[in-house]
């Protein structure tokens, strides 16, 4: 009977921090209403030896109430207040823990200058957060048009108040964005797309250089797919150099 519980149901309901089998017992709860332990078990299959167990601990937390009998019934509290409970805890809880961290003190004898980032999530906030710091000159190298269409909004802010360079190494690929780009020669555009190292090919989607100081480039290697972040300025001044060596004189003219 189980399978009648929507399994993305249960697994949303770990995530805001329930065991598996609260989450089933809880669910379970909302949706006969009023039930008995057993009536619990059956429809969930949380182990008979331990739904009494989780039953209590979700009474405990505030999740269901309980009528006292032969049998003992329970019934699940509004899931708009338990879950409502249970993001003011999260929200209370995430601001003490930034302030703790805040508060921390300690020194770092020497900080890298490369670091690494293997998360979607973690490749978009890094390059979100460069694209906030720019200040004078930001410098964009795509093989695709993902980039541009995912912070539009950011790059048409920086047009207005920094130099603003957007590379492309197809142009039917970038005339419908409402940019204007440079196209690569020949020469660089076949390098980039034929990068072969220890014989896994690399695909190279993405570089970025901020200031001069910072860049960021974003490639994958078969389902692998991270970003390398470099802090050094010579080594942006270097990659600047390369980009402004291999730019066709012409541009890539949007549609209008």
């Amino acid at each position: 009977m189980y399978s009648q519980i929507n399994p993305q149901l249960i697994q949303n309901l770990e995530t805001l921090g329930l065991t598996e089998n609260e989450a089933k017992a809880y669910a379970g709860l909302v949706s006969l209403g009023e039930a008995t332990a057993r009536e619990v078990h059956e429809l969930t299959n949380v182990p008979r030896a331990k739904i009494y167990e989780i039953l209590k601990v979700l009474a405990k937390k505030g999740f269901l109430e309980v009528r006292q009998g032969s049998p003992t019934y329970f019934r699940a509290v509004d899931p708009k207040q338990v879950i409502g409970k249970i993001k003011d805890e999260f929200i209370n809880c995430a601001i003490e823990t930034l302030d703790q961290l805040n508060e921390l003190s300690y020194e770092i004898p020497k900080t890298s200058p490369v670091w690494c980032i293997q998360s979607e999530w973690g490749i978009k906030n890094r390059i979100r957060e460069i694209l906030s710091g720019v200040k004078e000159e930001l410098i964009v190298f795509a093989s695709s048009p993902w980039f541009f269409q995912e912070f539009e909004a950011e790059l048409k802010k920086l047009e207005k108040t920094c130099r603003l360079t957007l590379i492309g190494s197809e142009p039917d690929r970038f005339k419908s964005l409402p940019f204007e780009f440079r196209e690569t020669t020949k020469d660089f555009a076949d390098f980039i797309n034929n990068i072969v190292i220890d014989g896994i090919h690399y695909d190279e989607e993405l570089f970025m250089i901020a200031d001069g100081k910072e860049s960021i480039g974003v490639h994958s290697a078969g389902d692998k797919r991270e970003a390398v972040v470099i802090k050094l300025p010579v080594v942006c001044y270097l990659q600047k150099m390369i980009y402004n060596r291999v730019l066709e004189p012409s541009f890539i003219k949007k549609d209008l």
